[in-house]
Parts: C-alpha cells; sequence; structure tokens
C-alpha cells in the first residue's frame, strides 16, 4: 500500500475513534528512508493523500506533499531517529490519557495488554512547548523501550513497528489510563516479573500476526 494511503488512513481511524478531535493529533509512518506525516491544521476529514506531506528522515526536509508537515514534525523525526525499531508513530489528545498528562503522572501498569503492547506503565515526558526540539527529545527520552509515553499537559504518543501495532498502542495507552482512573489505589499492579515476562511473549511470539 501507498504509505500515504497507509497515513491517512489511520488519521481517519483516529478522528473517528474519538482519540483526537478537531485538528489536533498528528499520525506519521517511515519507509525507506522517508517519513510521511499528516499536514498541519487540516481536518482529519479534509486531508488528501496528496496532502501527506513527505520528510526525508536524515536532513528533516521537506521533499513531496501539497500542505505543510504537521507542526509535530520534531516530535517524530527525532523518535525515528532514535528508536530504529519504530516505523509509525500516532500522537493523539484522548480524554482520559490526557488527564494523565495534565496531571503529570504516569498510566500505572494494572492489565496483562498494557503490560504485553505497551511494556509497563506509560511514563511522563518533562514538559516543554508543543511543536519544539526540546519537546521531541523529553519525549524520546521517556518512550525508553516502551511504545507510549506521556507529553506533560498535552497528550500521548503511541508508536509500533507497522502502524498497526502503533494504532493498537494508542487505544490500549486510553483504554489503560480509563482502568487506572477508576481503580484509583484500589488497583493491584501487575507483578515486575510478569510483566517482563508478558512483554517478552508478546514481542517474540504473539505479536507476529500484527507485524508482518
Amino acid at each position: 500500500m501507498d504509505p500515504r494511503s497507509v497515513v491517512l488512513k489511520a488519521a481517519r481511524f483516529i478522528s473517528d475513534t474519538n482519540l483526537v478531535a478537531g485538528t489536533w493529533g498528528n499520525v506519521s509512518f517511515l519507509e525507506d528512508g522517508k517519513v510521511y506525516i499528516t499536514p498541519s491544521g487540516i481536518p482529519y476529514d479534509e486531508i488528501t493523500v496528496e496532502d501527506i506531506a513527505v520528510i526525508d528522515l536524515k536532513s528533516g526536509k521537506q521533499i513531496g506533499g501539497d500542505k505543510k508537515a504537521s507542526s509535530e514534525l520534531p516530535l517524530h523525526l527525532q523518535i525515528y531517529r532514535d528508536h530504529v525499531i519504530v516505523k509509525a508513530i500516532v500522537h493523539f489528545h484522548s480524554i482520559y490519557a490526557s488527564a494523565y498528562a495534565s496531571m503529570r503522572k504516569p498510566i500505572p501498569c494494572f492489565v496483562e495488554d498494557q503490560a504485553q503492547i505497551i511494556g509497563g506503565d506509560v511514563l511522563v515526558a518533562e514538559y516543554s512547548p508543543p511543536g519544539t526540539w526540546k519537546l521531541a527529545e523529553n519525549a524520546s527520552r521517556a518512550l525508553g523501550d516502551k511504545f507510549g509515553v506521556l507529553l506533560s499537559n498535552h497528550g500521548a504518543v503511541a508508536v509500533g513497528r507497522n502502524m498497526k501495532e502503533a494504532l493498537m498502542a494508542a487505544q490500549i495507552i486510553e483504554k489503560s489510563a480509563k482502568i487506572a482512573f477508576i481503580v484509583s489505589e484500589n488497583g493491584v499492579r501487575l507483578p515486575e516479573d510478569d510483566l517482563r515476562n508478558l512483554r517478552q511473549v508478546y514481542m517474540n511470539s504473539y505479536s507476529k500476526n500484527i507485524v508482518k
């Protein structure tokens, strides 16, 4: 499939599933050294394949697309450069994940799918203004080897080895935030050994049908 179509389909998915509102949030996909990313300030239902910006990963320069790339381009470039396993990024502003980001509190790991797909608690990146390289650096550092991170007073970022996995991670982050909010201090966290084992099984075996 055309990488631009992959991004467009994902962008409409996060809009249809209420992971974003208005023109906020952004989606990108990395292929052959090029980053395909949603344009800046265009409603999701109005974006066309031709609007998807194409960026050279190494130089950071736009080399294709009819519209200017998302203002959060530095965030995407930094993560791709720092984490070679990542091939797709979804930045979203869902309600419960954004609530934890606004409290600057990690989303604790109470359930198995969060352990498997995200890799444990969803940590919080140190605050920096949106669209800045400092935000990008903070987010990439806090992401570590997990598939999700919160941006202080902003929203969340999910990543994956393909777009399917990144979108799944985004849904799991929001679901996990809801569960954590409901159970609050009464929830029983997964033991660290189980958390690590669940993640290992997912990465080495279970996810093979997701990342083909």
